[in-house]
């Protein structure tokens, strides 16, 4: 396997781009240096390193490889031209291959070149939202975000590495992809699949490298943002600069983690449902086998449901963008029985937008969530509820040994003055007892069922 530069040889080269380029615009580009080192400094991934350079007055980023299995010339030239053909531009970084484009160690070396965006990656970008308490923000971005995914799948086009550090937010909201080393798109089926398989915080244990791969992550970050925008702070806990507020260990069950308790807490019914759907596709052995929009549409699992979306009034579904051409064939799904969609919350700042409605794509999620999903283990009262029954509990023995006491000396009295024989007494006083006990237990539990 040929050793390819490090990201230390693509620094020391770059800074002397008239000898390290050929073609005349490259030779003349300026790259943007470091504010305090003096240098140009990369972003850095696991198979590329990225420089932002002036090529003829226009900013752009420059790809550079550190892995020979990265990605080829015939890959990035088959995704530009997706992108055209399906009007993606707009929603990623357009890309061009360039071979032999720098000289490094006596060597050429290919490169990509993008368009340079300017904006911040997701989580930067959440950071600040948060920071700010800027929920409505939050929530416009959690819209934004369903929106893209929507987009992309119905254009047949699959990221593989949906996380923080591949999604851009410029100045005016608008998102962007970036890095498609993982990308899938129709003409790459059954071709063997590329060794990256997006970052682990944001996979399943068994994904699968195809047209529906993005629909996990997508879920993911959608939740992360909506709950976000319920309650920021649940971001100072959580994040820790490789996630949004899930990790991989959360996605084990029986989805006890820390995470899923803060979430659970914000008794929301939307983010509730949303909860039950990711638990849903953890379930060992879940594929995906549809887009984002018909998991969204798919009845949850009635032995996932929370009592708050079981007890829900009058849900109403998911909304879904408006309908537009069908641009993936594929068998119609059969409708759910008794649909659990996702119910609009009914007080809780600040609202969500909601998006047009998507065609409806196929998938019969409820066909793998029934074939392998094992009932798990309900979870544990919470403490609040025990106390309140341990309490009802010592209260009625109180009263039932009270009333036991002060009958039992009412009828003692009453015997001795009636002149009635001792022997007979004891039995009398027990039973004229054990009447007043069963009335206070009865009299109590009536009261309990009226409250």
């Amino acid at each position: 396997m040929t050793s390819y530069p490090t990201a230390e040889d693509y620094i020391l080269a770059v800074q002397q781009p008239e000898q390290a380029f050929d073609r005349p615009d490259l030779a003349r580009s300026e790259f943007v240096a470091h504010p305090l080192l003096g240098v140009p400094m990369p972003a850095s991934g696991t198979t590329a390193v990225v420089f932002k350079a002036i090529v003829d007055g226009r900013p752009q980023a420059l790809r550079f490889f550190t892995r020979e299995d990265a990605s080829t010339r015939q890959r990035y030239n088959q995704l530009n031209s997706w992108f055209t053909e399906r009007g993606l531009r707009g929603d990623v970084a357009p890309c061009a291959w360039v071979d032999d484009a720098i000289r490094v160690g006596g060597r050429r070396w290919p490169m990509v070149q993008m368009e340079w965006i300017e904006g911040s990656t997701l989580d930067h970008h959440v950071a600040d939202l948060v920071e700010a308490d800027d929920r409505r923000a939050l929530a416009t971005l959690a819209q934004r975000w369903r929106d893209l995914v929507r987009r992309a799948q119905s254009a047949r086009f699959a990221h593989g590495d949906l996380q923080h550090g591949n999604v851009l937010v410029q100045d005016d909201g608008r998102l962007r992809l970036v890095d498609f080393d993982s990308a899938w798109i129709a003409p790459f089926a059954g071709g063997p699949p590329p060794s990256e398989v997006g970052h682990r915080n944001y996979q399943p244990a068994n994904r699968v490298w195809g047209p529906w791969m993005d629909t996990f992550p997508g879920l993911v970050i959608y939740l992360s943002l909506l709950a976000l925008a319920r309650d920021p702070r649940q971001w100072e806990r959580f994040n820790d600069g490789e996630n949004l507020l899930f990790r991989h260990d959360d996605y084990a069950p029986p989805h006890r983690t820390p995470a899923w308790g803060q979430v659970a807490q914000l008794h929301d019914p939307v983010v509730d449902q949303l909860a039950e759907r990711l638990r849903a596709c953890c379930t060992p052995g879940w594929t995906a086998t549809g887009d984002l929009e018909s998991l969204l549409g798919a009845p949850v699992p009635w032995w996932l449901q929370t009592p708050s979306a079981v007890r829900a009034p009058q849900p109403s579904p998911v909304p879904r963008p408006s309908p537009g051409p069908r641009s993936i064939p594929g068998p119609k799904p059969v409708p759910p029985r008794r649909p659990s969609p996702v119910p609009r919350a009914e007080s809780a700042p600040p609202p969500i937008p909601q998006p047009a409605q998507p065609p409806v794509m196929p998938g019969d999620w409820m066909q793998q969530w029934t074939a392998t999903a094992s009932r798990p283990v309900p979870p544990e009262p919470t403490a609040a509820p025990k106390r309140a029954r341990r309490g009802y509990a010592a209260g009625t023995v109180g009263l039932a040994v009270l009333a036991f006491m002060v009958v039992a000396l009412a009828v003692t009295s009453a015997l001795q003055s009636a002149r009635v024989p001792s022997a007979d007494r004891g039995g009398i006083v027990v039973l004229s007892g054990m009447g007043a006990v069963a009335l206070v237990v009865i009299v109590r539990e009536l009261w309990k069922r009226r409250s």
